[in-house]
């Protein structure tokens, strides 16, 4: 005769040997021979459980544990299969009370910290992951996520030191690696916002990128892992402290990245700048044109890499069948100069400006031009020009060579973007057009800047020069290399082709509603890289935008 002993022993063979349809029947009729038979319920509740049938296991798994509340095992397995029917607070309790049952077991604390931890409760997390060590103290795991816990809770000195630990441990450890490196990271620096003017310790950089690569190295698809090392490669090149190894190494990981989603822009845009890198804008132009397929034109505008990329056109190429800019100037406002320049043929000082700006900053740039002396000559453009704003030029006109002109255009409906964008923009085709019209160079300024002296100098080294342009040569992006706060136009053949060429770039752009912020410097880069590219790019004097003693800038450039 079959005892219900044989029929359990039976039951769990089949059960661990993985054959869950033959243990089944033999649970329940055990059950049916003895219904409350404590270790049949428990087992059937697992079995049930590991079926993805969360619904059916708990009622087994309670009434096995309302039998025998002292035991460990069937509490915590309650509490596992509570959490996976989305039940995290009876979970929680469940995973605390087999942890009070069974202090020795490190992996219920363990579990018991990470549900905690998901939860956002950093304290408790803690708590449980530091009696986990104190079962368990070469738990590499829990010494990475009681430092997760620590750092929430701001304790970030601690959690480094975890970090340091976790990694000795287990120096392979996908998770101790990433962790480090975070920890590194934020020791660094990239844990706050990232400007270019604040420089990052190098070997803090080159510690945690290390780290990130020794974690991908161990596990290559540790997500959290690959997102960091493209999260720090942009940020890095956005403040132009990208180190060449370390962006080479976040390609091919956002090139893995993109087979599985190939929706991720910050990995595309990684991908980009490491052509735009090697010198092969093009390359990078045409790849982030591809990756923009796989979105919306609205998803293009949201999306930060997306919009500055969709503006980028590079190569010989880029400016075939672009629009003559004098042909494109009838879809814009007309210009209505209102004071002509004294007579001569020396350089004009040109600004743009809307009417806030030019009340908010430009009246301090013309301040500076008068303090400078010199008979500087300006030209100011003003959109919109309120009466205070032309009373305010007519009077500074009795002081200074001033000639002054403006557009009227109705911003109804428009978003502070467009408008913005509209204003930066707008001032390459006012400055074609005044160049036409006067064949006398041009030296532009952003309206938020000032003299720092005299411009006799700066104008004796654009001699021979088509064009002068201010240059950052940290690699920074196309949209970032020529810093349009300061650009000389001469009116030589190619320094004028120059000059219609990016009027002509930016009108199109803004003509079929596509133009961003930082229009304005992906137009003369991209017409510069087309016109060399062509053999008819025109003689550039460049500039250091780190080092450029005749004006100051107010606030970043």
């Amino acid at each position: 005769m079959v005892t219900l002993r044989d029929a359990l022993a039976a039951a769990v063979g089949h059960h661990q040997a993985g054959r869950l349809d033959a243990a089944r029947p033999l649970y329940h009729s055990i059950l049916r021979s003895q219904a409350g038979h404590p270790d049949a319920l428990h087992l059937l509740g697992v079995l049930e459980s590991q079926s993805g049938r969360p619904g059916a296991a708990l009622p087994l798994l309670r009434r096995a544990v309302a039998l025998l509340p002292g035991d460990a095992d069937f509490l915590g397995n309650l509490a596992r299969t509570l959490r996976a029917a989305g039940q995290p607070d009876a979970a929680e309790r469940a995973f605390a009370r087999t942890a009070a049952l069974d202090p020795a077991d490190a992996q219920i604390a363990f579990t018991l910290g990470a549900l905690r931890l998901e939860r956002g409760d950093a304290a408790g997390a803690a708590a449980a992951f530091a009696q986990a060590l104190v079962r368990r103290p070469d738990f590499a795991e829990a010494r990475i996520n009681r430092a997760n816990a620590l750092a929430a809770l701001g304790r970030a000195e601690d959690a480094a030191r975890l970090r340091r630990q976790a990694v000795a441990l287990a120096p392979a450890h996908p998770d101790a690696l990433h962790n480090a490196a975070v920890s590194a990271l934020a020791d660094a620096g990239l844990d706050r916002p990232l400007s270019h003017a604040r420089r990052l310790d190098p070997d803090l950089v080159e510690r945690a990128g290390r780290a990130l690569v020794r974690a991908l190295a161990a596990d290559p698809r540790h997500g959290a892992a690959a997102d960091a090392l493209l999260g720090t490669a942009l940020s890095l090149v956005q403040a132009g402290q990208a180190p060449e190894w370390l962006l080479d190494r976040a390609a091919r990981t956002a090139l893995t990245v993109l087979r599985g989603n190939p929706r991720d822009t910050r990995a595309a845009a990684v991908v980009a700048y490491r052509f735009y890198r090697r010198g092969r804008t093009d390359l990078a132009s045409r790849f982030m044109r591809r990756v923009a397929r796989n979105f919306t034109a609205a998803e293009v505008a949201a999306d930060f890499e997306l919009r500055l990329w969709s503006m980028v056109r590079a190569g010989r190429r880029a400016l075939d069948g672009l629009p003559d800019a004098d042909a494109q100037l009838g879809a814009f406002p007309p210009l209505e100069l209102l004071a002509d320049p004294a007579a001569g043929s020396g350089p004009l000082l040109a600004v743009s400006c809307d009417d806030g700006y030019y009340r908010r900053f430009a009246t301090g740039l013309l301040d500076s031009v008068e303090a400078v002396g010199g008979g500087v000559a300006v030209h100011v453009h003003v959109v919109n020009p309120s009466p205070e704003t032309l009373a305010d030029l007519a009077r500074r006109r009795e002081r200074l060579r001033l000639s002054c002109s403006r557009e009227r255009v109705d911003f109804t409906g428009w978003d502070d973007h467009r408008r913005t964008t509209y204003y930066a923009c707008v001032r390459f085709l006012r400055w074609h057009q005044l160049m036409t019209l006067w064949g006398r160079p041009l030296l532009h300024l952003d309206a938020d800047c000032t003299l720092a002296g005299g411009l006799d100098a700066l104008a004796a080294l654009l001699d021979g020069a088509d064009v002068g342009l201010l240059r950052d040569a940290r690699w920074r992006g196309p949209t970032r290399e020529i810093t349009v706060c300061f650009a000389a136009f001469q009116p030589t053949p190619r320094g004028r082709a120059f000059l219609a060429s990016t009027a002509a770039y930016i009108g199109a752009f803004l003509q079929e509603g596509r133009g961003f912020w930082m229009l304005d410097q992906a137009a003369p880069f991209a017409v510069l890289d087309a016109l060399e590219r062509r053999g008819e790019g025109p003689g550039v004097r460049w500039f250091d935008v780190l080092d450029f003693p005749w004006v100051r800038f107010i606030g970043e450039k």
